[in-house]
């Protein structure tokens, strides 16, 4: 019996042989695979955006004109309490993105028996 994947032909003992799940793809889903891999990699600017939006609110309320307009300067705390309580939440998904990261890309490229000895 064959198994058909993305037009290639392999047996169920080349499936068998293969040392992680990326040896039994068809080289088509190989390249899927290992692009979305890279792609959703962890960055340093995963929470860049949401740092400059406390360093806008933080200016903001150094302006006279937030200064002077108290329900204004009530506001813009308001929306400081916000970010810290957004950017707390994104550093807790941060870890657990980069932890479920690392989960899949051990299935994709798992350890070989010659790294895990050393």
């Amino acid at each position: 019996m064959r198994i058909v994947e993305g037009g290639l032909c392999m047996s169920w003992q080349d499936i068998l042989k293969a040392d992680s799940m990326i040896d039994k793809l068809s080289s088509k889903d190989k390249k899927r695979v290992k692009k979305l891999l890279q792609k959703t990699q962890p960055t340093q600017y995963f929470g860049q955006d949401m740092t400059q939006l406390g360093d806008l609110i933080s200016m903001m309320e150094t302006l006279d004109v937030v200064k002077d307009d108290s329900k204004l300067a009530k506001k813009m705390k308001t929306f400081g309490e916000q970010n810290l309580d957004i950017l707390a939440s994104a550093a807790e998904l941060r870890k657990d993105y980069e932890t479920l990261y690392y989960q899949l890309r051990k299935v994709v490229y798992p350890k070989s028996k010659k790294e895990e000895k050393e």
